[in-house]
């Protein structure tokens, strides 16, 4: 007869390193996902992040491109975006790793980064990123430095050439490889316009769908650039490496399943900025909102049997991971 062996103990748990099971604790602070849910999960605010490894290219792109991937109420604000991996590994999400893309733009003289795209690694940082407004997708993420001196996780001094990559559904969507060949943030021709801005907060348009499909809401939710008084981004400024253009290979592809490629292609790649961060993620705000409502026969229209919809979600791309 075969043994079995469960392991019964969460390490950590009654520490309170760690958040309470949402069973145990009130219910008025449960605020998103199911009751049994994972070990890290998004009702924990304002969320923390010690130490995370920040890495973005900056590259121009065609305004009438970006102009179509923003909503309507938003105006755009500059043509250089923000292409960036993340390395979290402190956080009260737990571990994980992340990718996305920064547009600047504003509404109504609020400035802030849009997020068209992102994606993650880890299901609770997806969920948690869903409840504030963040257009989070799984994926798989690699992100590598490596050469020089004795890396110890910290300073850059170890950290000489850069990887990553990006796939989702057997699909690599995104790759860069290369070497760095500076530290200082002015090494590049041009950045993102709310680079080194203190009063551009970040901005998500969140969408929640009732069970029946007859309403949605749209808002479009803000994170002030401030939290209590301070700055929630705080860059570790010993940490900055970059890369120029010519150092770096550049892959960018769109998928049956993902489209970024597509809509937001590099016109001119301008270099890489890399650095380590603490951060903050506190309740959004909303500043602007719409409500979608629809009749039964506008759902059958519209939600279930419209050629997107029957001929897009229903279908699958068989393809071997990495080929």
């Amino acid at each position: 007869m075969a043994d079995l062996f469960s392991v019964t103990q969460i390490p950590g748990m009654g520490t309170n390193e760690i958040p309470a099971p949402p069973l145990e604790r009130d219910e008025k602070s449960r605020i998103n996902y199911g009751v049994a849910d994972p070990l890290f999960d998004i009702d924990t605010l304002p969320l923390t992040y010690t130490n995370s490894r920040w890495n973005a290219f900056a590259y121009e792109c065609d305004e009438k491109l970006l102009k179509a991937i923003i909503p309507d109420c938003l105006t755009l604000e500059d043509d250089v975006v923000e292409f960036w991996y993340v390395d979290h590994d402190h956080t009260r999400l737990g571990p994980y790793g992340e990718m996305g893309i920064t547009v600047a733009c504003s509404y109504n003289g609020v400035k802030f980064g849009y997020y068209p795209y992102m994606y993650l690694t880890q299901d609770s940082a997806v969920d948690g990123g869903r409840a504030l407004g963040f257009p989070k997708k799984m994926a798989f993420i690699r992100t590598l430095e490596h050469g020089g001196k004795w890396d110890d996780g910290y300073e850059a001094s170890g950290r000489d050439y850069f990887s990553f990559m990006m796939s989702r559904n057997g699909y690599v969507i995104h790759s860069a490889t290369g070497k760095y060949s500076g530290n200082q943030l002015s090494d590049l021709s041009r950045v993102p316009t709310f680079y080194g801005k203190t009063d551009w907060g970040r901005g998500n348009m969140k969408i929640v769908t009732d069970g029946d499909l007859a309403k949605t809401r749209w808002q479009l939710t803000h994170l002030p650039s401030e939290w209590e008084g301070k700055h929630r981004f705080q860059i570790k400024p010993e940490t900055v490496m970059t890369a120029q253009p010519e150092d770096i290979n550049w892959f960018f592809q769109a998928t049956p399943f993902d489209n970024c490629g597509n809509t937001m292609p590099a016109k001119k790649l301008l270099g890489l900025v890399s650095y380590n961060f603490d951060l903050i993620i506190p309740p959004a705000e909303i500043l602007w909102s719409q409500t979608i409502t629809r009749t039964p026969e506008e759902i059958a229209k519209y939600c279930l049997y419209e050629t997107p919809y029957k001929f897009g979600m229903r279908q699958k791309f068989s393809k071997p991971q990495g080929v």
